[in-house]
């Protein structure tokens, strides 16, 4: 397993000091400038500077075993803070550092942008998709096999049906995919197949972090022929990427046989404006492909000590 060198405290005092990196629905996310390879995620629970600051050096951090031999999910190495209620949930955790820019076109708890923007957004990270070579996408998808491998998933906003754009970073210095804000898999939930083994790790899943803007802004942008072929070439992608790596729907949170999943990639094609005679070719090529096992499970007994606090809207 990996072993981290963890920044020193005042490195992690003087970043959560400073503006935040990114913030989401249960956490602000901090870069540690002096040490470059990790940062500081703050749960939205937590209290102010000062109090918070006394916390860290009383308590200090815990370090956070490796599950993931080494890859970079932006997961936690250290933690601090754990609720007494939930031994899994931390006030404070060290991150690793996942470079990469979100391709997120809203963030929570910010001024929804005009259509204009959004539109000059979606259609600046939708043709960098359609231009990112398919090892990206091959790398992306071997991720997705790790994590399941691990029994952790891709996470999604609000308990949404598909991942969120803001889980998923792109690079422009090597044309590569980052998978951040992991969770472990649900196995509690009312609706949730107690046995499944993949999570949100599946093609349907991964549709919508490659398409950014597409369902907030799904009925202004549908005017837009050039918007709707980018859309189309993007699927096409993902769907050659599961068929070269292997990796089907089932299994995952939705229940059914493929029958029962084709009928979910039809609505999320319909409101995506895809042309008919791609929709159900595309339909009928993720419905034939065979799954393929690649990495041994990994049932770790010491899962993640994460931030989970509260939304920023609650």
């Amino acid at each position: 397993m990996t072993q981290y060198i963890l920044p020193n405290i005042d490195e992690v005092i003087f970043a959560i000091s400073e503006e935040p990196l990114g913030m989401g629905e249960e956490a602000k996310v901090y870069k540690i400038h002096t040490n470059p390879m990790y940062t500081v995620r703050v749960s939205n629970d937590a209290p102010g500077l000062q109090e918070l600051s006394e916390r860290i050096f009383t308590e200090r951090f815990t370090p956070q075993k490796d599950i993931f031999a080494g890859r970079n999910y932006a997961q936690p190495v250290a933690y601090m803070g754990v609720d007494p209620h939930d031994k899994n949930n931390a006030m404070v955790t060290i991150n690793l550092y996942a470079p990469g820019i979100s391709m997120e076109i809203h963030k929570p708890g910010r001024k929804m942008p005009e259509s204009d923007e959004a539109l000059m957004k979606t259609l600046a990270w939708s043709k960098a998709v359609v231009n990112m070579p398919d090892s990206a996408i091959d790398k992306l998808y071997d991720d997705l096999h790790f994590l399941s491998s691990r029994e952790y998933s891709i996470d999604v906003g609000n308990g949404g049906l598909f991942t969120n754009t803001g889980n998923i970073l792109y690079s422009a210095n090597d044309k590569g995919f980052r998978i951040i804000d992991i969770q472990p898999f649900i196995r509690e939930r009312v609706g949730i197949r107690t046995d499944h083994t993949k999570g949100f790790n599946t093609p349907l899943y991964l549709t919508r972090g490659l398409i950014p803007g597409a369902y907030g802004y799904a009925e202004e942008h549908s005017k837009y022929p050039a918007l709707i072929e980018y859309r189309t070439e993007i699927i096409d992608k993902i769907i050659r990427g599961a068929q070269r790596n292997h990796l089907n729907d089932l299994g995952g949170y939705l229940r059914g046989d493929m029958k029962a999943l084709a009928r979910y990639w039809d609505v999320q094609l319909t409101k995506l404006k895809i042309p008919e005679n791609y929709k159900e070719a595309f339909i009928n090529d993720v419905s034939s492909i065979q799954q393929e096992h690649r990495y041994r499970l990994y049932r770790s007994y010491t899962p993640l000590v994460r931030v989970a606090g509260r939304s920023m809207n609650s």
